[in-house]
Formats: C-alpha cells, structure tokens, sequence
C-alpha cells in the first residue's frame, strides 16, 4: 500500500509540474523577449485606399460560368448563357463568387463607416446604390427560398454568415444610404439568420477544416453580426453550440497546421471563438489544456512564416504557367493574426501569455502585407478583406485599452 501511495504521490507531482509548465510566467516572459519586435504595418490613408481598390475592381465582374451555381448567374441552355438584366435580379454577382461579393461589400462599407472621407467614398456609395436595390434583394431571397435538396446548401453557413455580418455593418451604419440599404437587406438576411439558427441546433460535430465551412471561423462571424444587431435567438444558438461542441476540447493539434489551401487555422479560430464567449477566468482555464504553452516546440509554428510561394505550394489555377503565390495561404497570415488578438483581448489582464499572442499578431499581419500585392485575381478579390478583418482587430477598443498593460508585460 505504501509503495502505491509513493507512486501515487509521484504521479500527482508529475501532473502538478506539467500544469504549471503551462503557465511558467518565466519561460513566458523569457520566449516574448526572444521574439522578433517587427513595426506593426501601415495602416494610412494610402494603405485604406490600396485595400478598397479590391473589392471596387471586382464587385461588377460577374462570376464566370461554372464558378458558381449555375442558376444563380447562368442558364445551360446548350452553352452557359448568363441570365437576362441578371444586375437586376442579383446582388451579389461580382467577386469571383458568391461569398466573395458579400465581403467584398462588408469591406467597402466597413471601410466608409472609419473613415467618411475617404477618397473612394463616391464610388462605395454608388456600388452599394447599384447592388442594393429591392429587386436586387428579392431576386436574392426568392432564388434562395427555392433551393431544395443539397441545393439548398449553397452557401451555408460561410456565405450566410457573411451575410449577417454585412447586414450587421449597414443596419449600425448612422447614414442615409447604409439605413436605406439595411432596410432592402432585412428580408433575407432574417430569413439567413432563422436558418442559421435550425442549421446550429442540428449540428452534431464541428467542421474543423481551415477552409469556408470551419464551423468556429463562421459562428465568429455571425457573432459580429449579433453584437451589433443584438439578435438574441442567435446569439443563444452560437453560445450554446459552441459550448456544446467545443467545450471539452483538449490538446488542439497544432502539429498539423498549415495544411495546403488553408485560410483558417482550425486551432486558433476555435481558441478565439471561445474566448468571446467564456468569462476570462474560465477560458484562461480552458486555453491551458487546449493549446500548448507558448514557448513549447508544439506552438512555434504560429511564429513561421508561411511559404505561399515555392515548391508546390504555388496556385497553378491562374493565368502564369509557373503558378502564382497561394492565396490562401497569404490570407492565413491575415486570419492567424486577428485569432491571436482576439485571444489576447479575452484572456485576464494579468496574463502574461497576452503579450506573446499580441507579439505574433504583429509579426503574423506584417507577413501577410508582405505577400499580398503578390496573389493575383484570385487573391485580391477577398485578401484585402481578410486584410480589414486584422485591422479592425488591431484598432477595437478592446485591444487599444490592452495593448498598454500587454506591452509593459513584455519589459519584465
């Protein structure tokens, strides 16, 4: 009996060590200092002029035939025949595809609501008085409604949660042209937002791909929606589910990022969904067994930077024979670095593994500005928005008020 209490009392040890390995203030502090310091980018005028220049370029190019649904855009009579006055009867018909031209219209108005005065101010508006009409909008919603079948899944949930978040950035937009657009938007987007809602409470397991149907990436999404709009059924749905379904994740295998064609990374898109909607004590609790500690050879992947550009890496679906940059994995630069400061911003102020998240979001979004002129069409029509996700991040009230107590954490 002794020796199995010594043995007991042994294990407990072990266990005891490895906890507080997770939070070895020390070898935090040590691991930030070790850290490169890069500048955060630019983020001007010129660079708010340079992202807008995206989504203006491509929210009038309709989508290529077999790029989308067919019957969204494009009949197949004999040959692909777009649809008749289809600027008409669709909204969102630019962009590459669907999704794309949702965002690329959140970022447009994003954009204006920061900065009124913004030199492209003249166009937004007349792109959003062109798409935003009520038959538009109708067209929009009746060809939704009648999707049957797996049809009937077109979009979702990455493009209806798309679609929240941009009816979200209208509805709060104190402005004649944002109230009038949110006002035509409304009937489709309650409509996404009720089927959201069945789709959550019918979910049995995550998606925990780093691509469009990343379950926590779009429950992310609709959150801004909610927080804004204040839909409570929603955000219940969102907060329920994720609890549900991530609550008693464990040991997220960061090992197996990136994968090729990710924009997402599953593990830091689950960690930065939850730390929205646990208090900050409990997830604190919930991180330390979900990632690895900071200074661990488990998470340094988080400080590489990702090669979009040689071997097969390349994108070989564009136009250059030698491939072009892979725009995904430009974009996950982007989406890594507002996963780590919304972590950041969730954990208690007293924690030092704030200061290294912040740190990589940093170095994170200075390698995505690095690549992003690089992608071609296939990245500039959605990369500037992910561009403007980080952004927004970087300038929320939230990481404004901590980034003082989270840089002086990095001097001790």
């Amino acid at each position: 009996m002794r020796v199995l209490l010594k043995i007991l009392s042994l294990c407990l040890v072990g266990a005891t060590s490895l906890l507080a390995q997770g939070n070895d203030n020390a070898k935090i502090h040590d691991y930030l200092r070790s850290l490169p310091t890069p500048a955060p980018p630019a983020y001007d005028e010129v660079q708010r002029l340079a992202l807008a220049a995206n989504p203006l370029g491509c929210e009038d190019h309709p989508h290529s035939a077999g790029m989308i649904r067919p019957s969204y855009l494009w009949q197949r009579d004999g040959k692909p025949q777009i649809l008749d006055d289809y600027d008409k009867h669709r909204a969102f018909y630019g962009c590459l595809d669907w999704h794309s031209g949702v965002n690329s219209t959140w970022m447009m108005i994003s954009l204006i609501k920061a900065d009124p005065t913004i030199a492209v101010a003249p166009a937004i508006r007349n792109e959003l008085a062109s798409h935003f009409q009520k038959p538009n909008i109708d067209g929009e919603l009746e060809f939704f409604t009648k999707l049957k079948g797996q049809g009937a899944d077109f979009e979702k949930p990455y493009g209806y949660a798309w679609l929240l978040k941009l009816y979200g950035e209208l509805k709060t937009w104190n402005d004649p042209d944002g109230q009038r657009a949110a006002t035509v938007l409304e009937p489709l987007a309650k409509w996404m937002s009720e089927q959201y809602v069945f789709y959550l409470h019918s979910l049995n397991y995550p998606v925990r791909v780093g691509l469009h149907p990343n379950t926590a990436l779009d429950m992310g999404f609709v959150l801004d929606y909610t927080n804004l709009v204040q839909d409570k059924t929603l955000e219940a749905a969102v907060h329920e589910t994720a609890l549900r379904i991530f609550g008693n994740d464990r040991h997220c295998a960061t090992g197996s990022e990136p994968v090729f064609g990710d924009f997402a990374s599953p593990c830091l898109t689950e960690a930065a969904l939850m730390g929205r909607i646990m208090t900050a004590d409990a997830y604190s609790k919930w991180l330390d067994t979900f990632l690895p500690p900071v200074y661990s050879e488990e998470f340094q992947l988080y400080a590489k930077d990702i090669d979009a550009v040689h071997g097969n890496n390349r994108d070989t679906t564009g136009t250059d024979e030698e491939g072009l940059p892979n725009a995904h994995l430009i974009g996950l630069n982007f989406q890594r670095a507002a996963d780590l400061l919304t972590i950041a911003n969730s954990l208690p102020k007293d924690d030092p593994r704030a200061a290294v998240y912040q740190r990589l979001a940093t170095i994170n979004g200075k390698q995505g500005y690095d690549k992003i002129g690089a992608a071609g069409y296939l990245g500039t029509h959605w990369l500037a928005t992910y561009a403007l996700l980080y952004e927004n991040v970087v300038h929320s009230p939230s990481t404004s008020s901590s980034s003082r107590t989270q840089a002086s954490a990095g001097t001790h």
